[in-house]
Parts: C-alpha cells; sequence; structure tokens
C-alpha cells in the first residue's frame, strides 16, 4: 500500500515537471523584420521572425494584412537558421499593414501567434 502511495505521489511529481517543462517550451520572439510601429519606404523583400529556440518551419504560417484582410501569403525557406522563420516578397503599395505569424515549437504541442503593426511610405 506504501509502495503504490509512492508510486502514485512520484507519478504524479512527473506529470506535473512534464507540464511545466512543456510550458517553458514556448519560443520567445527576439527580433522581428520589419519591427513594430516601422516606416518603411520599400516593404519588398525580407520578412522574418528571430525566437529564443529552433522551431517548426512546415507547420509556421506567416501573413501581411491589410484592414483586416490577408493580401500577402508569405512562405517560410526551410533553408535557414533553425530559430528564424524568413520569406521573401515583392513589394507592398504605400499604406498601413499587419505583419502575422503563427509557429510551433518543435515539439508541435506549444503554439505561438504573433501580430506587429508595420507601413509604407510613398517614395520621395
Amino acid at each position: 500500500m506504501i509502495a503504490r502511495r509512492l508510486f502514485t505521489s512520484a507519478a504524479a511529481a512527473l506529470v506535473a515537471g512534464a507540464a511545466g517543462s512543456a510550458t517553458a517550451q514556448v519560443p520567445k520572439v527576439v527580433e522581428t523584420m520589419p519591427a513594430a510601429q516601422a516606416v518603411l519606404t520599400n516593404a519588398g523583400g525580407e520578412f522574418y521572425v528571430r525566437f529564443d529556440r529552433p522551431v517548426d518551419h512546415i507547420r509556421s504560417m506567416m501573413y501581411v494584412k491589410q484592414d483586416g484582410v490577408v493580401i500577402r501569403t508569405l512562405h517560410p525557406r526551410f533553408k535557414t537558421e533553425p530559430n528564424v522563420l524568413f520569406a521573401m516578397a515583392p513589394p507592398l503599395p504605400p499604406g498601413p499593414y499587419t505583419f502575422v505569424w503563427s509557429v510551433r515549437s518543435l515539439e508541435g504541442a506549444d503554439v505561438l501567434d504573433g501580430e506587429l503593426p508595420f507601413s509604407v511610405s510613398a517614395p520621395r
């Protein structure tokens, strides 16, 4: 009986520890391009999100929205650093935009969604 209680307590502690470590595996954003509130003169080219740990490139998504509507679906390149979602895009016309991403941890259980506003200015 005592052995069963010890086993049950140990199993509960193991499950609690596993749940706590899974939560610690959620990727955190380190850097983005464009940065939040950035005003770009030409928004063609590079879009990326750098995380503090490797992420699942295959099941991650990136978009550019304008007025809540997806206007560009960005396709993350697979030949990049394991902790970076990177995509190329054609230039965007002047206006306000939102850069949106949804990324999964390599374990596949944790998802991090993010978005940040940026804008493109008219050429001078």
